[in-house]
């Protein structure tokens, strides 16, 4: 059956006897792109009508309808473009192509229609030809003859429409890779064309090659470059020949000067020599120091401009060279290469701080994308000392006053190869180690028998000690601080003792600050307190074994102090407020004279309490007693005599300045007739001195009946003087002071 076999028999005398393994254009990518940004399953959708179909097995055609067919040349292409101005790019491009080579429009359809074959799982049926566009008299025949074609895996696709880009660039060791992934030609004779001049292309470069070795091993570089120059011109991507050219290239006379090459954040710039730029293209291959010999060249992606080239795609952490390949019309090397010195891809470090402490630099920067540490050097006046550091920061200890500068140098470990680290430039710093006072060692505060608080310190020699309280949370001690930050010294502190009475109600932590010049050393500290003094204190005897006390509870204190001085002994008793308002403070005493002092307790455990000069103190004479009592007078006949008063004087040893004694009477007429309520609030019977009492010791008066109240009457006994406070009155039953 006519067509069965595709190209035998078909179309006129450039039919081909094989479908196509690759479009061999160049640019094909960029068709590509155009193609599937307009939606396009094949390039063939753009030349037909909406109802039309497509012929490509001898010729490419427009069917509109059955019996009328249009040949697609250039002129069909552009237009086209009237039709379809969205595609007016594509359109021109491949009409430049039919141009230049008329089968070749008709390769990139017969390359794209199989490849959709072979995708879709229908690809051996004519009717998924049809579904393609093309007309059914060729569907059967293209169907078959895909069958027959090799299938492409990915990586085979890439290479068969890389191809033609890298024979058209001298890109031949490019195009040598892809064309050993290929499968056997199958027909396509173009394909085999190429592939014979790519050999051929190949061998005659590796014979310059192998010119030029043997004149470097006979010691003539000089000489060898030259059929280096001849191999880079045959095959412009060849790794041998670049490196060749390296190794061997000599300046001469006149040539122009190396390529610049500088390392910038983003990568390398390369810049050109002045006037070598203009009117020339180029190409430019990076070296990688200790990339293996057979490695491919890496070709900067990014193109010159204005003489001036970055290379973003270098890596980190590696040493790089560039070459820059002047190229003629046709894409082959043309002239010397322009070679530029090897940069070492290693960022600097950025933003180095130091900072100096106590003895001490403190070091600190950014580390670039890529580096695994730095190489650290301090010089200064102990020497030189070298330090490898894994963070972006390092602390040089014990050093002494003085000058020094720093050096910073990135660390970088080329990925993937053996050898030494790659070190960046060196970021270098001046800095200065102060002298900073020695801390003080221990602070201990205690209370002044004058009143207040005196402070002792250690440590600190030959700096200044202030003594401060900080606003808010003390620094711990060894803190290095800036003079400036350091508070102002206490008030209420002379530093030349140092010493003094804090303000009534402090509570406060007092802390040693030692100063030399701008810089200080915060210290320890000591939690002191000035309660509120206590007022209004009043003691005295309720019992021959308690007294009890009264004063003003200072201010919100939770606790006072009262401290009670007998026989040389000294005891304290604490009371807390809700106590004292309730029940009152009453403590155990001897009779012997006594003395007490109360202050308000430190709100804290470990605070020091200031000794007030004015804290409460009051003292109490031995216990001294005077009792009376009312004894019924005799009888005489029938009838008892006037009542007897006796009164007694209790104490231990001679007492002086005893107050007076006074007994009053009251009577209403009533059966139990009212107590007098004072000295003065009834009728006196009997009054008697100080003096008497302390010279009698017990004194007895019969009562006159004719100064007494009618009877019922009831009598009691009163102190009167300056020590009637301090001299306790002990009183008889109260049945027996009633008269009746």
């Amino acid at each position: 059956m006519a067509g069965t076999d595709f190209g035998h028999a078909l179309g006129p005398s450039r039919a081909l006897s094989g479908l196509p393994l690759s479009p061999l254009v160049g640019g094909y990518g960029e068709l590509v792109s155009a193609q599937q940004t307009l939606g396009l399953r094949h390039l063939g959708e753009l030349l037909t009508p909406a109802s039309g179909r497509l012929r490509v097995l001898d010729g490419v055609f427009r069917v509109e309808r059955p019996g009328r067919r249009a040949h697609v040349n250039a002129a069909v292409l552009r237009a086209l473009r009237v039709d379809r101005p969205e595609a007016a790019w594509l359109l021109d491009r491949l009409a430049g192509i039919q141009e230049h080579d008329p089968a070749a429009l008709r390769r990139i359809l017969l390359y794209q229609l199989v490849h959709l074959l072979h995708a879709h799982p229908g690809g051996h049926l004519p009717a998924t030809a049809a579904g393609l566009g093309v007309d059914p008299a060729e569907t059967a025949a293209l169907v078959h003859a895909a069958a027959a074609r090799a299938r492409l895996e990915p990586v085979q696709r890439e290479a068969a429409e890389g191809l033609e880009d890298d024979w058209l660039g001298r890109r031949v060791r490019a195009a040598q890779r892809k064309a050993a992934l290929l499968p056997p030609g199958g027909g396509d004779r173009a394909l085999a064309a190429r592939l014979a001049g790519l050999t051929a292309r190949a061998a005659a470069a590796d014979a310059a090659l192998d010119e030029a070795r043997r004149l470097e091993e006979r010691g003539a570089p000089d000489r060898a470059s030259v059929p280096y120059e001849e191999a880079l011109r045959l095959a412009g991507d060849c790794p041998r020949a670049v490196r060749g050219l390296v190794r061997t290239h000599r300046p001469e006379p006149g040539d122009p000067g190396p390529l610049h090459s500088v390392l910038v954040p983003d990568g390398v710039e390369l810049r050109w020599p002045p006037g070598e730029f203009e009117g020339r293209r180029w190409r430019v291959v990076r070296l990688t120091q200790g990339d293996p010999a057979g490695l491919p060249l890496a070709e900067v992606a990014a193109r010159p401009s204005g003489g001036v080239l970055l290379d973003r795609d270098t890596g980190i952490g590696v040493r790089v060279r560039h070459v820059a390949l002047p190229l003629g019309a046709d894409g082959a090397v043309d002239g010397p290469p322009l070679i530029g010195a090897p940069v070492a891809v290693a960022p600097a470090v950025t933003r180095l701080g130091v900072a100096d402490g106590n003895g001490r630099l403190e070091a600190s920067w950014t580390a670039p994308a890529g580096a695994d540490g730095a190489e650290v050097t301090l010089t200064g006046p102990g020497g030189r000392r070298a330090v490898d550091a894994t963070g972006p920061g390092l602390c040089f200890d014990g050093l002494e006053p003085g000058a020094y500068e720093l050096t910073v140098r990135a660390r970088y470990t080329p990925p993937g190869r053996s050898g030494r680290a790659l070190l960046s430039a060196p970021v270098t710093a001046p800095a200065t180690v102060h002298s900073w006072p020695a801390p003080v060692r221990t602070l201990t505060a205690s209370p002044r028998e004058s009143g207040g608080l005196r402070f002792r310190v250690t440590g600190a020699d030959g700096a200044e000690v202030r003594l401060v309280a900080w606003p808010t949370e003390p620094p711990a001690p060894g803190t290095e601080l800036r003079t400036a930050d350091v508070p102002p010294p206490l008030a209420w502190i002379d530093p030349g003792e140092p010493g003094g009475q804090p303000p009534h109600g402090t509570q406060v932590t007092v802390t040693a600050v030692a100063l030399l010049g701008e810089r200080a050393v915060a210290g320890p500290g000591v939690l002191v307190e000035a309660p509120l003094p206590v007022t209004g204190l009043a003691v005295r005897r309720t019992s021959p074994g308690q007294v009890q006390l009264t004063f003003d509870w200072p201010g919100s204190a939770g606790t006072v102090t009262a401290a009670v001085t007998q026989d040389a002994r000294v005891t304290e008793h604490a009371v807390a407020r809700s106590v004292f308002l309730r029940e009152g403070l009453r403590l155990p005493v001897t009779s012997g004279a006594l003395r007490v002092e109360v202050h308000a307790a430190p709100r804290s455990a470990r605070s020091v309490l200031a000794a007030a000069a004015d804290d409460a103190c009051a003292e109490l004479p031995a216990d001294v007693a005077i009792a009376y009592e009312l004894l019924p007078g005799a009888r005489r006949g029938l009838r008892r005599g006037p009542a007897v008063l006796r009164v007694t004087v209790r104490a231990t040893g001679a007492v002086e300045g005893l107050p007076g004694f006074v007994l009053v009477a009251r009577g209403d007429g009533g059966r139990n007739p009212q107590r007098p309520p004072g000295p003065t609030g009834g009728t006196t019977l009997c009054r008697l001195t100080g003096d008497e009492l302390a010279s009698a010791g017990t004194l007895e008066r019969e009562l006159d009946p004719a100064t007494a109240p009618g009877r019922p009457y009831a009598v009691r006994g009163f102190l009167l003087g300056g020590r009637a406070a301090s001299v306790r009155l002990e009183e008889p039953p109260i049945h027996s002071l009633v008269v009746r």
